[in-house]
């Protein structure tokens, strides 16, 4: 009877222990099963989680795990990669961090935007006029880089760029050179040309002045004065071009008055 209750009892046991043991290999048969047990799930040997068996426990930082279902010890597979949620190369399948996160940063700067120069006229002629001043714009200009962990760049890219203010051109015109001689020149004959009419018009004054001697002419008057000063007068009329324009006027409303009269 003993033997019976025996027998009984070890193919029970049997028939439990084969149970489960094909039902830890169903979790994971098309993955080359059982690989370790994580967040609750079983990783299969390919790296991919069983979509339906749970398990307890979930370390992944031995390198063997005691699989539960098939009562044996499986060796963990190690996936190296960035195990950082925030970085942009995330690696959900990855139980090992190999120091290969990335991450991104914005930056936004200011730079100048340097004006561009116009000219008029022959660079060859030599004189320069500036005839507008130059001044630079500016701008604003976004920045994408990616930085590794110890915050080295790895990349950077332009992705922005806003004119704030618009750079001023600068206008340059150049005229040809006059050479001293030539100014030199051109003073003289002015000078020259302005005598000549100062003569000609004192001549007139004087000899107008002459033949009607009660003109109301400067000329007159001075030829009226007995003592010495009018010497000095006549020096001073004769020196300072403005008294014989004065009687050149003069000269002329006279006349025109007395022909009116005749």
């Amino acid at each position: 009877m003993k033997k019976v209750v025996i027998v009984l009892l070890a193919s029970i046991l049997m028939f439990i222990g084969m149970q489960e043991v094909l039902a830890g290999r169903g979790c994971c048969s098309h993955h080359g099963g059982q690989a370790y047990c994580s967040n609750g799930r079983w990783v299969c040997r390919d790296g991919t989680y069983s979509p339906t068996c749970t398990c307890s426990g979930g370390s992944s930082s031995g390198s063997r795990s005691y699989n539960t279902t098939t009562k044996r010890t499986t060796t963990i597979r190690q996936i190296y990669g960035c195990m950082d949620k925030s970085a942009i190369n995330y690696n959900y399948s990855a139980n090992v961090s190999d120091g290969s996160c990335q991450y991104e940063k914005i930056e936004t700067s200011k730079e100048n935007i340097y004006y561009s120069t116009e000219t008029k006229g022959s660079l060859t002629s030599g004189e320069k006029e500036v005839i507008r001043e130059g001044k630079n714009g500016e701008k604003e200009v976004t920045i994408k880089k990616i930085v590794n962990e110890n915050g080295s760049e790895v990349s950077s890219e332009k992705v922005n760029e806003t004119i704030i203010v618009d750079p001023v051109n600068e206008i340059v015109e150049y005229h040809a050179r006059t050479t001293r001689t030539q100014t030199s020149e051109k003073t003289e004959e002015e000078s020259n040309t302005s005598l000549v009419v100062t003569i000609i018009l004192l001549i007139i004054n004087i000899y107008y002045g002459y033949k009607n001697k009660d003109a109301n002419l400067l000329i007159n008057k001075i030829k009226a004065i007995d003592s010495k000063v009018k010497y000095i007068l006549y020096f001073l009329y004769f020196i300072f071009i403005i008294p014989v324009f004065i009687d050149i006027v003069l000269v002329i409303i006279d006349f025109f008055k007395r022909n009116k009269q005749s």
